[in-house]
């Protein structure tokens, strides 16, 4: 049976995200006017970072059959993307089946480890040796470990469940594939592989964190009581404060917060660990490093909020919630106007 529109909607952002502009090329003619409008959109979108876009006669064969060189490579195979929606990593992982048919997971999850998203498409061999090709081209050949990444995913899947929210149907129909659920939550792929000894302090943890992009990350905790603090207790301070001072400021605000220092120690760190996981797979190994050491010291410290370089990341925090709030603003007046 032929997927109605609203499916097919649905299914755009994960062939944008698997890089798929074979599939959207053959939509493009789509009789829906809003299919062919979202088509268009992912393509101009892939066309920008680069990726080839086939002609509509070869869309058109996309899935005809393969010869016997496109089917010789039948193993799973994994990619992830923390960048594209900051506060998510997308997984990516092309997985053979018998008949020459196989599957393309592409599965959304929050640093709290719940699922956001969660697509299965059908493909062939033909599809999935030109798509892992392609991932290799893009990534020099590193793979994320898909034994991993399944189980990052089957781990997200038990974390939204025991929080109370359902997950995608086409998650539990895929649960026969994915296999077991792991009893802890998937440890980095990357210990013991990256250059040891980077230790956060206050002035070199910066470049790390920007080439983590925390400055893209949503507001994880509510910044509010601790910018109230530091206001009750510093009532003099300004823009014209010296900077010193009012980092040591933020910094005695933020000790002893109990919700702080749980958003550091899980949704942080688990950010900052796929972070790390996006920074290796671009061969950027000196900072997965960095990002991966800071991850690991919010997981193991006592008191993450009192980490000497805890500052920088709030004030990061800090410019995306007032950045927030002037959108939702924004929004409200024009709303009103």
């Amino acid at each position: 049976m032929a997927h109605s529109p609203a499916k097919i909607l649905e299914s755009i952002p994960g062939l944008a995200a698997a890089k798929n502009a074979a599939a959207l090329v053959a939509l493009q003619d789509h009789e829906d006017k809003q299919v062919r409008k979202a088509v268009r959109t992912a393509l101009h979108a892939l066309r920008s970072k680069g990726v080839a876009i086939p002609d509509a006669a070869a869309a058109r064969n996309w899935t005809a059959p393969v010869d016997v060189e496109e089917r010789t490579d039948r193993r799973e195979i994994a990619v992830l993307d923390p960048e594209t929606t900051p506060g998510l990593v997308r997984f990516m992982i092309a997985v053979p089946q018998a008949d020459q048919r196989g599957f393309l997971w592409v599965a959304a999850l929050t640093g709290r480890d719940q699922i956001a998203d969660f697509t299965a498409y059908v493909q062939t061999d033909g599809q999935r040796s030109r798509l892992t090709r392609e991932w290799a081209r893009n990534f020099n050949g590193r793979e994320v470990p898909a034994d991993w990444a399944r189980a990052r995913v089957r781990w997200a899947r038990e974390q939204t469940l025991s929080s109370g929210y359902s997950v995608p149907t086409q998650l539990d129909d895929m649960l026969v594939h994915l296999g077991p659920a792991p009893a802890a939550r998937p440890a980095s792929f990357l210990a013991g592989k990256l250059p040891a000894g980077f230790k956060g302090e206050r002035d070199n943890v910066e470049p790390t964190l920007l080439s983590a992009r925390v400055f893209a990350w949503p507001p994880l905790f509510d910044v509010e009581p601790l910018l109230k603090k530091v206001n009750d207790s510093n009532p003099e301070m300004s823009a014209e404060t010296p900077e010193d001072v009012r980092y040591q400021a933020l910094m005695t605000a933020a000790a002893g917060d109990e919700s702080l220092r749980s958003t550091l120690k899980s949704q942080v760190a688990n950010l900052l660990e796929d972070a790390a996981h996006g920074l290796w797979l671009s061969a950027q190994d000196e900072r997965a490093a960095e990002a991966l050491a800071l991850a690991s010291e919010l997981r193991t410290a006592d008191a993450p909020e009192a980490l000497p370089w805890i500052g920088r990341l709030l004030g990061f925090q800090i410019a995306s919630t007032l950045s927030f709030m002037q959108r939702q603003q924004a929004q409200q007046q024009r709303a009103a106007g």
